[in-house]
């Protein structure tokens, strides 16, 4: 610890050797930083570029985003749907790149149906099992948001009423399948 103090303090001297106030300053937000706990934090004084604490503080504004589930980065569905038809382990030109890519954008846009005319047009004719099967993964991806939306809604209710009993709570039919919500959109999720 001494050896890193000795480190610290150096630093702050070399960086402010033109300012005393600026150097009295950066040695006792070391001192303040090294001094603190979890009960009593003392980092008024700290610099987010080192200290731990307030980069903290400030990641949590960005993992509200991420709550229940969801992506903080919407490019992360796009790749997912792109690299589950061109795998990175596996080699591939770069025009199926370009395809897969294209056909990717359809998908995360307007579903698994919208790409019906694009393998029409590679294959000369898309069967009747691939449009059934194609609406079936629509279908199958609006289902689950409608349940993962449910689940959430659920829970944000049980957050809020914490004081009700458990009867009250076991009361709310939520779970029923055929009040599927009808605002799904394409992308969205």
């Amino acid at each position: 610890m001494m050896i890193n103090f000795k480190h610290y303090y150096r630093l702050a001297i070399l960086r402010n050797k033109t300012n005393l106030g600026d150097m009295m300053r950066a040695v006792w937000a070391i001192w303040k930083h090294k001094s603190s706990s979890n009960s009593e934090p003392h980092h008024e004084w700290c610099s987010p570029s080192y200290c731990g604490y307030l980069q903290a503080l400030e990641k949590a504004d960005t993992l509200k985003r991420v709550l229940n589930g969801g992506s903080q980065n919407a490019n992360e569905s796009f790749h997912s749907i792109l690299w589950s038809l061109a795998p990175k382990n596996r080699y591939s030109t770069g025009v199926m790149i370009d395809l897969c890519a294209a056909m990717a954008a359809l998908i995360y846009n307007d579903g698994y149906q919208s790409i019906i005319p694009v393998l029409s047009e590679i294959t000369g004719n898309t069967g009747f099992f691939t449009r059934v099967g194609m609406k079936r993964f629509d279908e199958r991806r609006i289902y689950y948001e409608h349940k993962r939306k449910r689940k959430a809604v659920q829970k944000s209710k049980q957050n809020e009423e914490t004081s009700d009993s458990l009867s009250d709570r076991m009361s709310v039919d939520d779970n029923r399948d055929d009040q599927l919500d009808d605002s799904y959109i394409p992308g969205a999720y």
